[in-house]
């Protein structure tokens, strides 16, 4: 993994996100640089649950 992703998986298992919940969002993040920050500053800014993860994951699916 780069070390964005390990930043990104990190932080996720720190704020107690399933497993399969980390797991999707790596999958479908993969190496994109962009939605890995994205998503890193929103999980530590916003302490979003799992489901507004889901929701922020499929919105930066659909802007692909």
């Amino acid at each position: 993994m780069t070390p964005k992703q390990n930043a990104l998986y990190a932080l996720m298992e720190e704020q107690g996100y399933s497993y399969a919940c980390i797991q999707a969002t790596m999958a479908i993040v993969g190496l994109e640089r962009a939605a890995l920050d994205d998503l890193i500053l929103f999980i530590e800014d916003e302490n979003p649950s799992e489901n507004e993860v889901i929701e922020r994951v499929s919105e930066l699916c659909v802007g692909h």
